[in-house]
Order: C-alpha cells, then structure tokens, then sequence
C-alpha cells in the first residue's frame, strides 16, 4: 500500500547523507554577506536604530486601539509593504541572489519614502528577511544564487509615518522539482493563513486562529511551527499581543481597533527548529522545507482589515 504523505516525506527525510543532502536536495549553507545598503538622507528611522535599547519598552508591553489617524498611516504603510513584496516576486528568478534582492527591495522601500525595519534591529544586518527551503525565519540575504523548486520566503517590514508593517508571501523559484510537493506546501500555508483571517474580530477568542491555521495543515499532514509567534504592531515593531498558531488555549479576546500580525509557517516533516550560529537563522531541526505568508490585520467591529 502507497505510505501516507507524512511517511513519505519522514522516509525521505531519513535518506540525509554526511555530503548535506536531503532528497536530492543540498542543504542551505551561511553564504558571504555583504554591507548593508545606505539609507538615504531624510528617511526617519524608528527609535531603536539611534537607541537600541528602545526596541522595547512600555510601548509595546500593552496592547492599545489605534486612532483614525493611526490606522490611515498603517495603511498607507501596509500599501507599500505589500508592493515591495509584489515587486520581490519579479526577482525570484534561477540565479539571482538573495543578496541582489535585498538591494532590489531595499532601494525600492527607500524610494517610497519608508526605512526597512529590518535594518539594525537588534543588529540585524540587511533590510529584507530571505528564507530559503529549510529556513523557518529570519534568513540573512546572502551570495547564494536561487534555483529552480527553491522555495522563497521573503519577509518585508518598514516604517513609514511613524508607523511599521509587517508582511511576508512564500513562492516557488522556477520550475518545480520535486512532483509538485513544494508548491503544495506553498499553498496551504497561504490558505491557512486565509482560513485564520476569517477568524478575525472584536470579540473572537485569539485560540480560534491556530484551529484555523491547523484545520488547513492536518488536513494535508504538514507541520505547524509553534514558538515562533504573531505580534503587536504599530509604533513599535513587536509587542503585544503574542498570536499562536497552533493549537492552543488563549481565550483573550481579540479588541476592535487593534493591529497584530498573522504569520503562520507550515512545514514539510517535524515543526522543531535550529539557530544557525550567526543568531538569527532559524531552520528545521530535519531539513524539510518550510513556507510563510503574514499580514498585519486590523481588528474591526465586523471581522478585520487586512492592511498589508
């Protein structure tokens, strides 16, 4: 009898050699990395940039309803962010480098008057977040070209107007070379996103959108990372709320006038993860793939507004 997709992809899983390969695929290794981009003069950098210690405070330890004017500059925040991702798109091409597109999106987010939060947050180095195949998060741009069936994550946070956005949408690089596995992974973590965001509103206990997203990846017998969380966002980069997407027991009601995060990551085999040595390269623990797609939402009497 055919194994299960789960079997399937463990058995596949186990055939990893000491030469770094997992399925025919080769595992990533940290590429070289060069100097971050300038910033241009007049772009307002966050706080944390001048002060780092301001990367977190009172500020972000609350969760507070935004005013009107808020929630026009998140938007106008969120509209940027999610044109500097479709933009990303027309770079996943076989033999670019992630490093190329850091360059790419950096200068595009600049020239519409925002900074890549990214940027010296609590040092980091580049100002786009590129995670490939096995990277969960966090990916640091780097001189590796893409190839064909890679599966790219890219994560673009900026800050525009005193206010940050936060999105993220995974593709696959060319053609696919695994039967199509990876744009099934691809394309359910979108659809649990969207199954999660339906969940939205005043008043909805914040456990329904890690039923939501788990409805989607049991179903098609793929992982769900549990530790690495949605987030308060607004002023600041990251706060409260903390949104688990797995299954969980957090019966806080979510708050008209609100803005988080939704940030699911599906994976191939076991969910468990690794930091690479640089400290900021998350991984899985077994080398399957993973994907991811965010958006920062606005909590509305009806349901939510997707601002990214």
């Amino acid at each position: 009898a055919a194994l299960p997709r789960l079997d399937r992809a463990a058995s596949r899983r186990c055939r990893v050699q000491a030469c770094g390969l997992i399925a025919g695929r080769q595992l990533l290794s940290k590429g070289q990395v060069a100097p971050a981009q300038p910033v241009p003069p007049g772009i307002v950098a966050p706080p944390y940039v001048a002060e780092p210690e301001k990367v977190r405070g009172w500020w972000n330890s609350r969760v507070e309803r935004k005013s009107p004017a808020d929630i026009d500059a998140m938007r106008a925040a969120g509209q940027l962010a999610h044109a500097a991702l479709d933009r990303a798109g027309e770079f996943i091409v076989p033999g670019r480098t992630t490093e190329e597109m850091d360059a790419e999106l950096h200068g595009f987010i600049c020239s519409g008057g925002a900074y890549p939060s990214d940027l010296l947050y609590k040092g980091f180095p580049k100002s786009v977040m590129i995670s490939v195949n096995e990277v969960i998060c966090h990916g640091i741009p780097d001189d590796r070209p893409l190839e064909n069936g890679d599966v790219v994550n890219v994560d673009v946070t900026l800050y525009m107007g005193g206010f940050h956005a936060d999105t993220a949408r995974t593709w696959i690089c060319g053609e696919s070379t695994d039967g199509g596995e990876g744009e099934r992974l691809v394309n359910s973590t979108r659809e649990a996103l969207e199954n999660a965001i339906k969940e939205c509103g005043e008043g909805v206990p914040f456990k329904r959108i890690g039923d939501a997203v788990c409805d989607v990846a049991e179903r098609e017998n793929f992982g769900v990372v549990k530790n690495l969380v949605g987030h308060g966002i607004g002023e600041f980069f990251h706060g409260v709320p903390q949104v688990f997407h797995c299954r969980n027991s957090d019966n806080r009601k979510m708050q008209e006038g609100t803005t988080f995060t939704l940030e699911p990551v599906l994976t191939e085999g076991s969910p468990e993860w690794i930091t690479w040595p640089d400290g900021w390269t998350v991984a899985t623990k077994d080398g399957g793939r993973a994907a991811q797609f965010e958006h920062t939402l606005l909590i509305t009497k009806n349901g939510c507004e997707v601002l990214t």
